[in-house]
């Protein structure tokens, strides 16, 4: 039945992980138009996982991307809890250790995406915390 499954744009049924896969997509292709280079996508942990990791001069930018088909979970950047910033943060400083990058500055990103219909509507929140 339309409307019940996870639809976004296409109207087939989306499972959770290719729902979270489209939010990245759309979010990375966001950023690019915005000056940013990817440097790793869904850099994975036992911990659990940074979404993307993008360059903006001389900034390495930790982005989480939360896509929502409504708000009646409320909005996709309210999502970003404390407990989540906490493990974003373990989880960058590990990649860090482990990959060694040159930068400047880091900070941490938020991607909200409401998807609404066929469209959806974005909002990049930078040094989010």
């Amino acid at each position: 039945m339309p409307g019940t499954s996870h639809e976004l744009r296409w109207g087939r049924p989306l499972n959770r992980k290719k729902l979270g896969d489209r939010g990245e997509e759309i979010a990375l292709q966001h950023l690019l138009r915005q000056g940013y280079s990817l440097v790793e996508r869904n850099y994975r942990t036992r911990y659990g996982e940074l979404d993307l990791i993008l360059r903006h001069g001389d900034t390495l930018v930790f982005v989480e991307v939360k896509l929502r088909r409504g708000t009646g979970f409320g909005d996709p950047l309210e999502a970003v809890t404390e407990h989540k910033q906490a493990t974003i943060r373990g989880i960058a400083e590990q990649y860090l250790a482990e990959e060694q990058p040159e930068f400047e500055q880091a900070r941490f990103d938020v991607v909200g995406i409401l998807a609404e219909g066929a469209s959806y509507r974005i909002e990049h929140i930078e040094e989010a915390f």
